[in-house]
């Protein structure tokens, strides 16, 4: 997006007004590649699960999957969403698959992980029912992410994560299914955490090769780590002590590779990534309407919202950009805000902004392309389109701005 300047932005603005989402899909192919890279230069059974949870924009699910990725889902609507989409390799997870979702996944051959007892219910129902057809699930487990002072590095401070089978579990789940012809394929060990710390994939691993020592478990297909991993930055996001996609394979590699029952075994080893390869490939435009001061303070109005770029209201103020009409060296403090009702909606706290800066003036905030288009609400403006730039600078529509009929066609008035 190097060619990016007041008259280009203009340009959009009067072909798709504004505010708007670019989207960058050259950038998200070389995140999936360098990914794939720092693994396969040691191990070239690698599966990348992208996480729709945290994009599923439908032009980008399509991407990974041209890129030879599965689809990673945790939902009956992701699922289906992925079917639309045309992903004939998909990942379920999730706490939830109701039933009917779960036996579809398994009859459409998805690759499941199981996360409760009532899913295992359904699983032993259906091949007591069907004793002749092959059932092949996998489960996931729950991770114990403590490090060595016992402190939890489980997301949000949490003393322990809520999601899959524990030890004591697994002692009676895993001969449970085996006993009733059932064949275990896949172990999933996503933990969350907050730091996204390198060290903690050491210890998933080692668990989870726990598991597989301990059960026999040489049918294994799948050894899914899960997510959670650092990795694409917007331009301005200071990465010097952050860990790279290669920290993170060389990690897990050096726990697997040294372990014999994955040598003998040698499974797929499978990543799910969502953050950590499309959170740069997103920027999001809107256009200044008004500037005022009050009690001293700056404040630039834009016809955008907080909701459309961090709607999680964290703090932090992103990379940034302003575009002015004509070029200005000296800058002033001021809130960019945006164009709801709320004091909250404040996008960037506190930032150098060109002091000429006025309406029909642009801002661009980057970083923006994780979780962020999925969690926006439809909350008094309409969803904002997303377009798509080609290396060129030509643009297409991957999402067209929402309308009036959008909002009403799930109501009836």
């Amino acid at each position: 997006m190097e060619q990016i300047n007041y008259s280009y932005l203009n340009s959009l603005d009067k072909e798709y007004g504004t505010p708007f989402y670019l989207m960058d899909s050259d950038m998200y192919v070389s995140n999936i590649t360098e990914f794939k890279r720092s693994f396969r230069i040691r191990y070239d059974k690698l599966i990348i699960g992208y996480s729709f949870k945290t994009n599923y924009v439908p032009t980008l699910c399509k991407i990974a999957k041209e890129q030879g990725c599965f689809a990673e889902v945790v939902s009956e609507m992701e699922y289906a969403l992925a079917k639309q989409i045309g992903f004939d390799n998909v990942i379920f997870n999730g706490p939830i698959k109701k039933a009917d979702t779960l036996i579809e996944a398994l009859k459409d051959g998805a690759v499941i992980n199981l996360d409760s007892m009532y899913e295992i219910d359904t699983i032993l129902k259906y091949k007591k029912k069907y004793s002749s057809i092959e059932v092949k699930v996998g489960l996931r487990i729950n991770i114990d992410l403590t490090d060595e002072d016992g402190v939890s590095k489980v997301q949000s401070g949490l003393r322990v994560g809520r999601f899959g089978f524990t030890k004591e579990q697994l002692n009676d789940v895993i001969p449970l299914l085996l006993n009733c012809g059932v064949r275990i394929i896949s172990l999933h060990g996503h933990t969350s955490s907050s730091d996204r710390a390198v060290v903690n994939y050491g210890l998933i691993v080692e668990q989870m090769l726990q598991v597989c020592d301990k059960f026999n478990l040489y049918g294994l297909q799948y050894f899914d780590v899960g997510g959670g991993f650092f990795g694409a930055a917007a331009k301005g996001i200071d990465v010097s002590h952050k860990p790279k996609y290669v920290d993170y394979a060389n990690c897990i590699l050096d726990v697997c590779l040294s372990n014999n029952w994955f040598n003998k075994v040698r499974p797929n080893i499978v990543i799910e990534p969502g953050v950590s390869v499309v959170a740069n490939v997103f920027s999001y435009v809107s256009k200044i309407f008004q500037t005022k001061v009050i009690a001293g303070q700056n404040f630039l109005t834009t016809d955008g919202s907080v909701f459309d770029v961090k709607p999680t209201m964290h703090s932090n103020n992103l990379p940034h950009a302003f575009y002015t009409k004509e070029e200005c060296y000296d800058t002033s403090e001021a809130n960019l805000v945006g164009s709801t009702c709320m004091e909250k909606d404040v996008i960037l706290n506190n930032v150098a902004a060109p002091s000429n800066i006025g309406h029909g003036d642009y801002v661009k905030i980057d970083g923006v392309g994780a979780y962020t288009m999925v969690l926006t609400p439809t909350f008094i403006n309409f969803v904002s389109p997303i377009i798509g730039m080609n290396e060129d600078g030509t643009t297409y529509i991957v999402r067209r701005r929402q309308t009036v009929d959008d909002v009403m066609a799930l109501y009836n008035l």
